[in-house]
């Protein structure tokens, strides 16, 4: 399964390439991956292979760990009709500050510790997840690199890598701080 294309600027910075370097590891042209980094063009598959198979070699040449080696699974999670009395036992019994929500396999919201004390005077423990929960956290593939990830928390709590379709994984700040040696 091929991977979404739209993040291959912000990673090719954080690997400090310029698009010229990138186009000659992949060759292609310059402006090909000027297109494609800003939404103009959407390259064949042959062509899109060999751009991530670039950005791979150089994240590996560079010795940059992936989201799947730092990610906690698997994922405690809760569903929008659980209570918060449910949310915050899990909370509390695992050690997180954060959950994200989902039914029926999809992930439909996150709620956090944040959100829960915002809300504290008109809430009770028998509130539902769905009357509290806050927008989802972001999702990546676990090939995603590190840098990329740590990008991400610095405006949400937590990102939720997937795979075939499936959450398989959570990386929070805290996951960072844990490998830091790694990274």
């Amino acid at each position: 399964m091929l991977r979404d294309l739209s993040s291959i600027g912000k990673e090719r910075k954080l690997l400090g390439i310029s698009q010229r370097e990138l186009a000659k590891m992949a060759g292609v042209s310059q402006s090909l991956i000027s297109k494609v980094e800003n939404g103009q063009m959407v390259p064949n598959y042959d062509v899109a292979l060999r751009i991530i198979r670039a950005l791979e070699l150089m994240r590996e040449k560079k010795g940059l760990s992936r989201a799947r080696e730092i990610m906690s699974s698997p994922v405690i999670s809760v569903s929008p009709k659980d209570s918060l009395k449910k949310a915050i036992s899990l909370m509390e019994e695992h050690g997180i500050s954060q959950l994200p929500v989902i039914s029926n396999g999809k992930v439909v919201g996150s709620l956090t510790e944040e959100a829960i004390i915002n809300r504290m005077g008109s809430i009770s423990m028998e509130t539902l997840v769905e009357e509290v929960m806050g927008s989802p956290f972001p999702i990546f593939p676990p090939d995603t690199s590190v840098a990329l990830i740590k990008e991400a928390l610095l405006y949400y709590q937590a990102v939720l890598i997937q795979e075939n379709g499936s959450i398989v994984g959570i990386v929070t700040k805290s996951d960072l701080v844990r490998n830091l040696e790694r990274i």
